[in-house]
């Protein structure tokens, strides 16, 4: 595995090492191991947010994320204020894949684990959801025969790791995204937003096509007042 450093990946990037830090906190970059007091991080992970389209503003509070997320997936977002939801739809209907992608970023906590349990409490995303013959069909993926993948809220986390026997593992299978408990988002369903936004995300160049493609349609819809199938409904 190729890494670099964060002061490197600030300069391929052309933001801050503070920046760099915080984008690797939230699991944009991957860590690969820090020696002393020098963050070290997968190449492939720089590599390929700089091969994206890179867009300016502030991320979108986990709240405004996930209410993005849910409109998007057809669904409703009952914490955010009727002013704060036109302002949003008004925006998703300008958007790009790639824009939703980067302004969500603060969705979520991301940890890469590996533990003795099983994913049984996640709220499956990304490749975990892939098992489904009609999700696979709508991502033009094959099941992965890899790890899981899948959200849990911030106040079940620590509980989550002691039953599951979890640790932190910069190459361990199982990803965990953290959601906050001020986020809004009951975590009681998938979205199929948020599936393709982490997919979106994968190193796997596929897989990431798979998941902008999917995002892109599902913005295409939310512009014509489309109905969208529920993910749960699919499943």
């Amino acid at each position: 595995m190729a890494e670099m450093t964060a002061a490197d990946a600030a300069e391929h990037l052309q933001v801050s090492q503070r920046q760099v830090r915080r984008l690797a906190s939230n699991g944009v970059l991957a860590t690969t191991r820090v020696v002393g007091r020098t963050l070290l991080l997968d190449a492939a992970s720089v590599h390929q947010l700089a091969g994206r389209v890179r867009h300016n503003g502030r991320p979108w509070t986990a709240a405004t994320a996930w209410a993005a997320l849910a409109l998007l997936s057809g669904q409703d977002a009952p914490w955010m204020d009727s002013a704060a939801l036109s302002r949003l739809r008004h925006r998703l209907r300008g958007a790009r894949a790639t824009e939703v992608a980067w302004l969500a970023r603060g969705r979520a906590r991301v940890h890469q684990m590996r533990g003795w349990g099983q994913d049984t409490g996640l709220i499956p995303t990304g490749v975990s959801v892939l098992g489904h013959p009609q999700l696979a069909a709508l991502f033009d993926l094959s099941p992965a025969e890899r790890g899981a993948d899948g959200y849990v809220a911030a106040r079940h986390f620590n509980d989550m790791v002691t039953s599951l026997g979890l640790f932190d593992d910069v190459e361990g299978d199982i990803t965990v995204r953290v959601v906050p408990d001020d986020a809004g988002y009951a975590l009681d369903r998938p979205l199929i937003a948020a599936v393709a936004v982490d997919l979106s995300e994968s190193l796997d160049t596929r897989e990431a096509a798979a998941g902008e493609r999917v995002l892109d349609d599902l913005l295409d819809a939310f512009r014509d007042g489309r109905a969208v199938r529920r993910l749960d409904e699919a499943r």
